[in-house]
């Protein structure tokens, strides 16, 4: 991703942008803290209502969120440590400025964290890049496939984006490249 893209947000926008991501770190860190405390076993992925505050910022729609906790508890240090940097312009303590290529680069990286986290694109009104909402992206980019290789492999996506990509110097006789194999992307069938 190009981190300047939020550049074209404008002070304002970005601010708004900042606060958003900003707001969904903290609900992200505070539901794994809590998940943590109440159970010791179960589900990985946990999905409930969260409070995504002012999507009207958004260009495009998130679908229901569901918090990735295994993602989450790998990226927890970068969460803390990108929201931390981010705190004082998500609290209005320090004037956002869309020219300071800093800022953008920890900005856009605390939203590639939650994108992970959220599976979804999180895009701002005004950015050239593709709208919010579910994404899937595979890539693979190997010497030889003796086998079968699939940039993603699914049997249903009900909905968002789909990107795969195989990228080989040789495919092997019988064996079998694919950037996407889907056994179905809409939510019904066709009979």
């Amino acid at each position: 991703m190009d981190p300047l893209t939020l550049s074209a947000l404008g002070s304002v926008a970005l601010s708004e942008g900042i606060r958003f991501l900003y707001g969904q770190a903290s609900e992200i860190l505070k539901r794994r803290r809590d998940r943590s405390q109440e159970t010791s076993g179960g589900s990985t992925r946990v999905q409930g209502p969260l409070e995504l505050g002012d999507l009207e910022i958004l260009a495009g729609t998130l679908e229901p969120v569901e918090i990735d906790f295994d993602a989450a508890d790998q990226l927890d240090a970068d969460l803390k440590m990108l929201s931390q940097r981010l705190g004082n312009y998500a609290n209005g303590l320090e004037e956002v400025d869309p020219t300071d290529e800093n800022l953008l680069r920890v900005t856009d990286a605390l939203r590639r964290v939650i994108e992970a986290v959220y599976q979804q694109r999180i895009t701002f009104k005004g950015e050239a890049r593709p709208p919010s909402g579910p994404l899937v992206e595979g890539r693979v980019d190997v010497e030889d496939v003796v086998g079968y290789v699939a940039g993603v492999r699914a049997e249903t996506i009900e909905s968002g984006r789909v990107t795969g990509e195989v990228i080989a110097n040789r495919v092997e006789s019988g064996a079998e490249a694919v950037g996407v194999d889907v056994k179905r992307i809409g939510g019904r069938r066709a009979d």
